[in-house]
């Protein structure tokens, strides 16, 4: 693999799946040869392998929020790791509620575990995963990067974080799920790249419409806890970031709203360098 790349694995925002449509939310920051992921919404794992990576080669997972389209496939992203792979440590981060999550992941795999221990000789997992839940500040820290964490407003998530994963040579941001939250500029202020969810008004007014009856209460949702288009251009304005990347579309790009769409409406707060992400899109580091 490409020593240093980001890639984007899944840039839905929601963790509704549709024919022919894009993944939910996850990310793989590959830095001197070796992979990070950040989120792990539902289809991580064959996006992780669809992007020519290897279990191998995984260090650390990091997960911004408890919200499912983030951490749905947390349990079997791991588990295929481990059963994939030459053993090796493997660290898991995230918010408040990390430690329950994977208590269970592996209860729930108990029996498989045990019997694939016995029958293939494969290492015990509770001596190569560890996980630390975190708040604020220092995240983690290696010979290749090091994660710093910022709480966004996502309400009703409490503990939701924006990261900045800081390389020798480049600084990335990922905002996270999150409303207009102008201290969020601050903590990205100068970065080589900012990752940032998008909602377009327009479109997702639509969506609500369309799913009124199973979702009555979306609008409200979106409203409070997702940035609009226009606002997150107006966040990579403030934080004066090299590059802006959107990801998390809401809606995703397809019959409601298109690339162009999404460009024209944040071309209207910022005009530096912009990414449209989609599944699979590679950014050289």
């Amino acid at each position: 693999m490409g020593k240093n790349k980001l890639i984007l694995l899944g840039t839905k925002g929601g963790p509704v799946i549709t024919r022919d449509g894009a993944w939910p939310t996850s990310h793989a920051l590959v830095v001197d040869g070796k992979a990070y992921v950040i989120d792990a919404g539902l289809g991580v794992t064959r996006q992780y392998v669809q992007a020519g990576l290897t279990f191998a080669d995984l260090e650390a997972v990091f997960i911004t929020h408890h919200h499912s389209d983030h951490n749905l496939e947390l349990g079997a992203f791991i588990y295929t790791a481990w059963n994939a792979a030459p053993p090796h440590p493997i660290s898991l981060h995230g918010p408040q509620g990390l430690d329950h999550l994977m208590r269970h992941v592996l209860a729930s795999q108990d029996f498989d575990i045990r019997i694939r221990i016995a029958d293939e000789g494969l290492a015990d997992p509770s001596m190569l995963i560890s996980w630390q839940e975190f708040h604020s500040g220092e995240v983690y820290q290696d010979d290749r990067i090091r994660v710093t964490a910022c709480k966004v407003s996502h309400p009703p998530v409490e503990e939701c974080y924006a990261l900045k994963i800081e390389t020798s040579h480049k600084t990335i941001v990922f905002g996270a799920d999150t409303c207009f939250y102008p201290p969020l500029a601050d903590f990205a202020k100068g970065a080589d790249i900012l990752i940032h969810e998008a909602m377009h008004l327009g479109a997702a007014k639509q969506l609500c419409e369309q799913n009124k009856d199973i979702e009555p209460n979306l609008w409200a949702h979106f409203s409070a806890s997702h940035t609009s288009c226009e606002d997150a251009g107006r966040i990579a304005t403030m934080a004066e970031c090299h590059q802006l990347v959107l990801n998390h579309f809401v809606p995703q790009i397809g019959s409601l709203v298109s690339r162009a769409d999404y460009e024209e409406a944040v071309r209207k707060t910022y005009q530096g360098e912009l990414i449209i992400g989609h599944d699979l899109c590679e950014i050289a580091l």
